[in-house]
């Protein structure tokens, strides 16, 4: 999915290890919930769920566990002060 909008570094910046805790404990995508990532969130929270209820949990860990990751380096990418699109994933962090 292509981003559509910018997110701001916010002031104070948000916690990049708070982003991958929420997202680790709470269905993978609440850490981009808290990082402004809503449309990226709500979606990867949706996927966590599906694949929860489908895959008997081993296919939602890894969601999770992909979802905190990537919660973490978009949080670590704002916390440098560096604008991040809406649905811009770790992947792309670097480009």
């Amino acid at each position: 999915m292509q981003s559509t909008s910018q997110i701001q570094p916010s002031s104070p910046p948000k916690d990049p290890i708070i982003a991958a805790v929420l997202s680790l404990l709470l269905l993978g995508g609440v850490g981009q919930l808290y990082l402004g990532q809503q449309k990226k969130g709500i979606i990867i929270i949706v996927a966590s769920i599906l694949a929860w209820c489908i895959s008997v949990g081993t296919l939602g860990w890894i969601i999770q566990l992909v979802g905190a990751y990537d919660a973490y380096v978009i949080g670590t990418k704002l916390k440098n002060g560096q604008p991040v699109g809406d649905m811009e994933f770790f992947w792309q962090a670097n480009q």
